[in-house]
């Protein structure tokens, strides 16, 4: 009777203890999300990112995303993930309640406050903390909510850059083939290069095909110098770029190319500064703010007109 008295009383402890542990489990998961309104990347047209004292201002104009002021283009890359995250920001778990903000750096020092506007009308405020441990999400606090969240993805780095990091390095664009005239200045050395007709037949055995490229005056080129040169200019990316001065407060240029198809294109290399420096000031017509270009990056571009001719071949005998 005893025995069977102490099972009893073992088996009341054991359910007990049943329903305790799955209240507990339960009451961890009942809690409800912020629903976030629905929001079109494509819809947005203005975000504001906020860290300590700097504010950065993006703004969707004429079709291209710029910083604001003072108009500097940004990275398309960069602005669409941007978008991406905001349009597509998705709460999956409540992480703490304690305002402990540091320990998931949303607190005043280190988060980045977020807005999102579209036509005026401010439709996402979030601050943005690290990501999580499994860098498969961030840490996020929604405007007017104390509670820490994950947000869906690492995303962290994208709303913690500075504004020279955010410009769009590309300084002149163009699509090679469709060049048809080079002119290239050096000093006093001037040349004109000019394509040619493709060849329409494949060159007999032991000969080399004809130029693709010639000067003006008609004496062929070296086409392997011309395509690299079009290459390292067809998509050009500055190294930096010189603020406090505009594309007019240059003086002549070291080295001037001019580009002309469909639209015309032009760069020009100055001298450095100064004797100890390295890096040369540019222009070209694919920016509206002159930068400049590391001393080997304009070495690669700065080729003397004479190499863009081609070598006459030794006669045998």
């Amino acid at each position: 009777m005893k025995l069977k008295k102490e099972y009893l009383i073992l088996g009341v402890i054991i359910a007990a203890l049943a329903v305790y542990l799955y209240q507990r489990s339960t009451d961890r998961t009942h809690y409800t999300l912020p629903t976030l309104p629905a929001l079109k990347a494509a819809d947005i047209d203005k975000i504001q990112m906020t860290r300590g004292a700097e504010t950065v201002v993006l703004v969707r104009r004429d079709g291209r995303w710029r910083i604001e002021p003072p108009g500097y283009p940004v990275d398309p890359r960069l602005a669409d993930e941007m978008l991406e995250t905001l349009g597509g920001l998705t709460l999956t778990a409540l992480v703490s309640e304690s305002k402990n903000f540091a320990l998931y750096e949303l607190d005043e020092t280190q988060k980045a406050n977020v807005k999102a506007w579209q036509n005026d009308q401010l439709r996402r405020d979030i601050d943005v903390g690290k990501a999580a441990p499994s860098f498969r999400h961030t840490f996020v606090r929604i405007a007017g909510d104390d509670r820490v969240f994950h947000g869906q993805d690492n995303f962290s780095f994208r709303f913690r850059t500075r504004i020279e990091d955010l410009r769009d390095k590309t300084v002149l664009a163009f699509d090679r083939q469709e060049i048809k005239e080079i002119h290239i200045a050096q000093g006093d050395a001037r040349l004109t290069l000019v394509r040619t007709p493709a060849p329409a037949e494949t060159p007999a055995a032991g000969q080399s095909p004809p130029s693709a490229w010639q000067t003006g005056d008609g004496r062929p080129a070296n086409g392997a110098a011309v395509e690299a040169l079009l290459g390292a200019l067809s998509s050009l990316q500055a190294d930096a770029f010189i603020d406090g001065r505009d594309k007019t407060s240059f003086a002549q240029p070291l080295y001037a190319v001019e580009l002309k198809g469909p639209q015309e294109h032009s760069l020009a290399i100055f001298a450095t500064v100064t004797a100890e420096a390295k890096d040369h000031p540019a222009v070209s017509s694919g920016s509206d703010f002159p930068f400049s270009l590391t001393e080997d990056h304009a070495k690669r571009i700065m080729k003397s007109p004479e190499e863009f001719l081609k070598k006459e071949e030794k006669k045998e005998g």
